[in-house]
């Protein structure tokens, strides 16, 4: 697959900095910078990934968040390293541009580079920064994919909070008959639990149901969710699963 990449383009990094697109380099990173920072990503996880067939260790992925190792570019390499016989990606920059330092360069990885990199992604996705928090939302989306397991499912944040949206997962089963009246009822349910961050998905893990509170209109207003295009949703996922059928992309390992 070869994909090209405008040198000159400005590339908004909000919605507000694309408002604000008529003032130039406001919010703005040009498309060349953002082409060498992830060159740059892809050599440090590519010596990462070397690292680890000599030592073993994943302290070289660590030791690259500097550099731009990330659970996305962990993530994006196992992509095309995993089942295959081997990737290679090749860089080649515009040739009207006069910089001597930007030569092409190639990356190879390995089919049995998807061990360090799945590894490695996970490690990065760990949030060393879990604490206890409390949370009261409108619940959605229960799943129970075990018989007499606790379940888990989703709260949308009402009156503010850590973050505002969360999955729950219970460790009193008792608590998901009540998570269930909470869903039927359009009540508030208000949760307590670790806040733990496992790549873009917040998780309240070990919870506890403290109460269930008013009609969920009484916290005022709240903004529906945007579902993104071709973005998979976790819940439904977990659902197929339980009825025995996989989700799109997720066969046996």
């Amino acid at each position: 697959m070869t994909a090209y990449a405008p040198p000159r383009v400005g590339i908004p990094l909000s919605a507000s900095s694309a408002e604000a697109s008529s003032l130039p380099d406001v919010g703005v990173a040009h498309a060349r910078e953002v082409s060498q920072a992830v060159v740059r990503a892809v050599e440090a996880t590519a010596e990462a990934v070397e690292h680890y067939r000599n030592s073993g260790s994943l302290a070289g992925f660590e030791d690259g968040v500097a550099r731009g190792i990330s659970y996305e570019m962990t993530q994006a390499l196992l992509g095309i390293a995993a089942n295959s016989d081997g990737a290679d990606i090749t860089v080649e920059w515009d040739s009207s541009s006069s910089d001597e330092r930007l030569r092409p360069v190639h990356f190879e990885f390995r089919g049995s580079d998807a061990e360090p990199l799945s590894r490695a992604a996970v490690r990065l996705a760990e949030d060393k920064s879990s604490r206890m928090v409390t949370i009261i939302g409108r619940v959605h989306l229960l799943a129970k994919k075990d018989v007499g397991s606790p379940g888990v499912f989703g709260v949308e944040a009402l009156a503010g909070g850590p973050v505002k949206k969360v999955r729950v997962r219970l460790a009193d089963e008792e608590d998901y008959h009540e998570a269930i009246r909470a869903h039927e009822e359009d009540l508030a349910l208000q949760v307590t639990g670790k806040l733990e961050k496992e790549g873009n998905l917040s998780w309240l893990y070990n919870a506890t149901v403290i109460r269930t509170a008013g009609h969920v209109d009484d916290y005022g207003p709240r903004v529906r969710s945007v579902e993104v295009p071709g973005q998979l949703d976790l819940f439904r996922g977990e659902e197929r699963t339980e009825r025995g059928q996989l989700p799109p992309g997720q066969g046996g390992v």
